[in-house]
């Protein structure tokens, strides 16, 4: 009720521009406080509809609306080295099917009422800063690749829609969202950073209650980025290592047996990632011309297996900006590897651990794991008001022994976080298109209208008795 009474009063004002999947940064209420402070009210608000019409199911309810709501409410405090941040969230959505597939089961399958509602803390953090250096710790958002943020507009988008959160984020896009307790520390310059972090995540995502820690899962790690400046020119360079484990006891998701994963779900997952990315603009008349390259390697446990996997990704651009509606043409492939044999004593299936999995798969039915993922994107922005981007995508399975993955990582201590079911033998996926509209009418107002169409293959006809599925949605966001 409380929620609601005040979405209804900010939802009247309006407030700033917001891309699911992506952090926003809102305009801000800020005062002088004592000793050099300055103290900063924020407020976003989200409210979504979204229908799903999933592929046909025998069995369960593909066809259904649902509505949420997503209140952050926050306060900070700046200092010249020392930065504060509080910020509750209430989150609340109605009309989850009971029996259903798709993004709306998800909900209910978390927790099982079709009408939810809960507050938590979602960010509670203090940073220290000093010359370059920064320590910060507490409840916070995470989002690999982020790191070294690029200062070109071009450069930064691709950093923030290409590269980052493939293996950790925050999951904005769903309507809880996910935070990390912990800290990180690090030193930034003009041209590079160097960070190390370590956290417990929180449940969350699809799980309205996101206030617990998950103190059975670890994720730590070193990054260092190259920054575009003046010295090295608009390139983005990172190497990291990633560090995850997960000790929760459940059955995982793979391609063995149902009951060897059973009695295997008392070990745990142990996975170090090693990874490189490198992105870069050329200046190509009468555009701009960018690049980008990553490729990321895995090895550890699988529970009761070794654990050998990877994925890698290429992709290029070119843009004009002095063209009416300044078009970005983009292309690339983007690969993780699946597993040839559930019988070798080695789990090959790239692991994505806790990513925003929405930036990269907008029908939310698959991932990177098992995936191979060839795709044509356009940007326009036919006004300043005005930004369109469509897709296409063609996706595989990299290994038809594998299964077809989709999921985001842990949202609870129940949930595992990622499901699968076999293909029989097929590696065609589907073709999805998919085509998204945003208006921001004001600095403070923003709407996102997306629809989504999979043009399903052989794949999914053992779990689906149908092949085509759309998915879309309406969105507002208001912030301040």
């Amino acid at each position: 009720m409380i929620q609601r009474l005040i979405c209804a009063g900010f939802g009247l004002l309006g407030m700033t521009f917001a891309v699911p999947g992506k952090s926003q940064e809102p305009w801000k209420l800020e005062t002088d406080g004592p000793y050099a402070t300055k103290w900063r009210l924020e407020v976003i608000d989200r409210i979504r509809g979204e229908f799903v019409d999933w592929f046909d199911s025998n069995t369960r309810e593909s066809t259904y609306n649902f509505t949420a709501n997503k209140f952050q409410l926050g306060v900070r405090v700046l200092h010249p080295h020392l930065e504060g941040f509080v910020q509750f969230q209430d989150t609340f959505l109605t009309g989850l099917p009971k029996n259903g597939v798709g993004v709306g089961a998800n909900y209910f399958l978390n927790t099982p009422e079709t009408t939810q509602n809960r507050a938590f803390l979602r960010q509670g953090w203090a940073r220290v800063k000093y010359g370059p250096f920064y320590l910060q710790g507490g409840r916070q958002l995470y989002s690999d690749s982020n790191q070294g943020a690029a200062t070109h507009p071009a450069l930064k988008w691709i950093q923030d829609y290409r590269l980052a959160q493939r293996l950790i984020g925050p999951f904005e896009y769903t309507h809880a969202g996910r935070s990390f307790d912990g800290g990180t520390l690090g030193m930034l310059t003009e041209d590079f950073e160097i960070a190390g972090f370590a956290f417990m995540p929180t449940a969350g995502g699809f799980e309205i209650a996101g206030q617990s820690t998950l103190t059975d899962i670890h994720v730590a790690g070193i990054t260092l980025s190259l920054r575009d400046s003046k010295t090295f020119g608009h390139t983005l360079g990172r190497l990291f290592w990633t560090y995850y484990d997960d000790n929760r006891k459940l059955t995982a998701a793979d391609n063995r047996p149902l009951a060897v994963r059973q009695r295997t779900r008392s070990e745990e997952i142990r996975i170090h990632t090693l990874g490189a990315s490198a992105a870069r603009l050329w200046t190509l008349e009468p555009g701009l011309l960018d690049g980008l390259a990553y490729f990321y390697g895995q090895f550890g446990d699988w529970q009761n297996l070794d654990h050998r996997a990877w994925a890698y990704g290429v992709e290029a651009g070119y843009q004009l900006p002095n063209t009416w509606g300044t078009p970005w043409f983009r292309a690339g492939i983007n690969v993780g590897s699946g597993d040839s044999s559930p019988n070798d004593g080695t789990h090959k299936t790239f692991f994505q651990m806790l990513p925003t999995a929405w930036l990269y798969a907008q029908f939310p039915f698959y991932n990177m794991m098992n995936n191979q993922d060839v795709f044509a994107q356009l940007i326009l922005k036919p006004h300043p008001m005005v930004t369109v981007r469509a897709d296409f995508h063609w996706l595989k399975l990299h290994e038809s022994k594998d299964l077809v993955y989709a999921g985001a990582g842990a949202t609870s201590e129940r949930v595992f976080g990622f499901n699968g079911f076999p293909s029989e033998g097929s590696r065609e996926l589907a073709y999805l298109a998919h085509v998204m509209l945003s208006f921001k009418p004001f600095p403070f107002l923003c709407f996102n209208f997306l629809y989504a169409h999979a043009f399903g293959q052989e794949a999914l006809d053992p779990q689906f008795s149908g092949r085509q599925a759309n998915y879309g949605f309406a969105e507002a966001v208001v912030s301040f």
